[in-house]
């Protein structure tokens, strides 16, 4: 197996985001600044997560599963089942959040 290249890692990282956003849409909470209190993290942690920019650990991904209801099996689940449709869409999301805070698209 090779070793995966930057463009490859990122994908991965944006493709959890987009999971991970799906997973929020499907739980209780309506934020991930609800996430984040809810799993002992900072709130700009998370946020850096819910856009790709940011590696998981294992822990933090199990603690943000529990912070969302969920079992760390269900929130791979989430990531597995995500889409290039899915993917365009969260683009489009957080193109919209950008714009409605007055911020530039860095993409």
């Amino acid at each position: 197996m090779k070793a995966q290249d930057k463009e490859e890692k990122d994908r991965i990282k944006f493709k959890f985001a987009t999971g991970l956003h799906l997973a929020l849409q499907d739980s209780k909470l309506n934020s991930f600044r609800k996430v984040a209190k809810e799993a002992g993290m900072e709130p700009a942690h998370i946020q850096k997560i819910s856009v790709g920019k940011l590696d998981i650990s294992l822990t933090k991904s199990i603690a943000i599963a529990a912070a969302l209801g969920i079992s760390y099996t269900e929130l791979a689940s989430y990531y597995d089942k995500v889409t290039d449709s899915d993917i365009q869409d969260y683009i489009v999301h957080l193109e919209r959040q950008r714009k409605s805070r007055g911020k530039k698209s860095k993409k």
